[in-house]
């Protein structure tokens, strides 16, 4: 498994938020080795506590070392007790989350175990800690274990998010060399026999699904690039974004009979985001919008205004004479689901994340009077 790194500014602020303070750590060092005289006792109530559920009892019954997990539980109670809440706690906290997917973990055991953690702790609070300094001690060991269950589901989250997205760029990569040399060879072939032919047609079909694949292995390297990074945040001019997807557009030689309409307000005509994915958002809802319009007075209208209550975002709003969308309006969202049969199904799910990258919102809605379609963004201002 690749080696992430701890994100130490993240986890800074889960720190900060959480708010242990110095005086707070300096109560619970008096009572330090009295908890870590109990680690042996807490790793065999540990050990004992998962032994008796079936999910982790597999795990515990196939350790190749007798005695190993009841040593490593022993050995984070101690460190527990034992250390400040500093840049090197939190990285051994990251690592134990990642340890957690290495070994196929469910997070959900992991935060039972934080549970049962507390339930201990506790227990030796009640039993051996004077009765005025009780209230402090369970406060600060309470934010500890707080903070240790943040940091280490983050980890967990974000690593197995990140092997998701490996696998997945790996799959598109072994998958878009071979596509390119199939579609090489089907031209090949296809140049080698008459036009208008059952040979030809049969060839222009594969490779149209070829193409298909090639597309669709392009986006979903588009969506991971999205998923896994953050937008730039700058000015950018909604009108000149609009020109250029539709520059794009008419380069493909399929939309010249779609008729297009721009109306932005002067005080709605600039955006705060990235301009490459921007342009991505504003390309695939045109696109579809190009594709949805009905074969009377095909035709769609793109309108913008500043929203009248905080925080003052853009709206958008992207209407096409087609058809309402249906009950599956939310598939249309999902990647691979397409109603199109050129469609990768990944164009609407990669605008709606990077609107949400935005922190803005995009819905699809019938059009006024169940006539059209409307798709609607809203996205940050320039101010």
């Amino acid at each position: 498994m690749a080696d992430f790194q701890s994100p130490h500014e993240k986890l800074r602020l889960i720190l900060e938020k959480i708010g242990i303070e110095a005086i707070e750590m300096d109560r619970l060092k008096p009572f330090r080795e009295l908890f870590v005289s109990k680690k042996n006792a807490f790793a065999d109530f540990f050990y004992n506590f998962f032994l008796d559920i079936p999910n982790t009892r597999v795990i515990l019954e196939g350790e190749k070392e007798p005695g190993l997990m009841k040593r490593v539980w022993a050995h984070w109670f101690e460190l527990f007790f034992h250390s400040e809440a500093n840049d090197s706690f939190l990285t051994y906290l990251w690592k134990v989350g990642v340890r957690h997917v290495e070994v196929n973990l469910d997070q959900r055991f992991s935060n039972l175990g934080f549970a049962m953690i507390r339930q201990f702790c506790h227990k030796v609070v009640l039993n051996d800690i004077p009765l005025e300094q009780r209230s402090q001690v369970l406060s600060t060991i309470d934010k500890m274990l707080d903070l240790c269950l943040l940091v280490e589901t983050t980890a967990y989250i974000e690593n197995t998010i990140s092997c998701d997205m490996e696998v997945m760029s790996e799959v598109a990569d072994r998958v878009r060399n071979p596509a390119m040399v199939i579609g090489w060879n089907i031209k090949k072939l296809q140049g080698k026999v008459t036009e208008g032919t059952k040979e030809y047609n049969i060839y222009q079909m594969l490779m149209k699904e070829n193409q298909r694949l090639e597309n669709m292995v392009q986006d979903i390297k588009v969506y991971m690039e999205m998923f896994q990074g953050e937008p730039v945040s700058v000015s950018v001019r909604l009108r000149e974004l609009i020109d250029s997807v539709l520059e794009k557009l008419e380069s493909k030689n399929k939309y010249s009979h779609v008729q297009v309409n721009i109306d932005c307000q002067e005080n709605a005509c600039s955006l705060k985001g990235d301009p490459k994915w921007l342009e991505y958002l504003f390309y695939y809802l045109i696109e579809n919008s190009m594709e949805a319009v009905g074969k009377e007075n095909p035709g769609i209208r793109i309108s913008s205004e500043i929203e009248s209550a905080q925080p003052f975002n853009i709206r958008i709003e992207i209407f096409n004479s087609g058809a309402p969308p249906g009950e599956e309006i939310e598939k249309l969202f999902s990647p691979f689901f397409s109603t199109k049969t050129a469609g990768t199904g990944f164009g609407l799910p990669i605008a709606r994340l990077v609107v949400k990258k935005h922190h803005g919102a995009l819905s699809m809605h019938p059009g006024k009077e169940q006539e059209g379609t409307s798709v609607t963004i809203r996205l940050p201002g320039p101010g």
